[in-house]
């Protein structure tokens, strides 16, 4: 376990984490990891699904997110078909690091 402040669209994880069959369960497993680096990929590999395997970018596949939008399409990666709207990624909207989601807004708090 690590300590720190947690923010809305970073997950931290450590290997060990990775190897769990429960990994990430609640939103959607491997089938939601479209990157990592080359060296956890390896580290890993026996963990990772062999239907996904092959779909999950490293940095020598991509590294600008326009390039691993097309990458990730051109791979049938599950995230297309599963999240992605009319063969593009849904933009999701993020609260500032240390707000709450709007779903987590305290009870007579109106948003600012």
């Amino acid at each position: 376990m690590s300590g720190g402040v947690q923010n809305h669209g970073f997950k931290g994880v450590s290997v060990g984490s990775m190897r769990e069959p429960k990994f990430l369960q609640g939103d959607g497993g491997w089938d939601r990891i479209v990157w990592m680096p080359k060296d956890v990929k390896a580290e890993v590999a026996d963990s990772i699904p062999e239907e996904v395997y092959s779909k999950i970018a490293t940095e020598e596949d991509c590294i600008d997110p326009a390039d691993l939008e097309k990458w990730l399409a051109e791979k049938k990666h599950p995230v297309v078909d599963k999240y992605w709207r009319d063969g593009k990624p849904v933009p999701l909207e993020v609260p500032l690091p240390n707000q709450p989601w709007p779903d987590e807004m305290p009870v007579g708090r109106e948003e600012d």
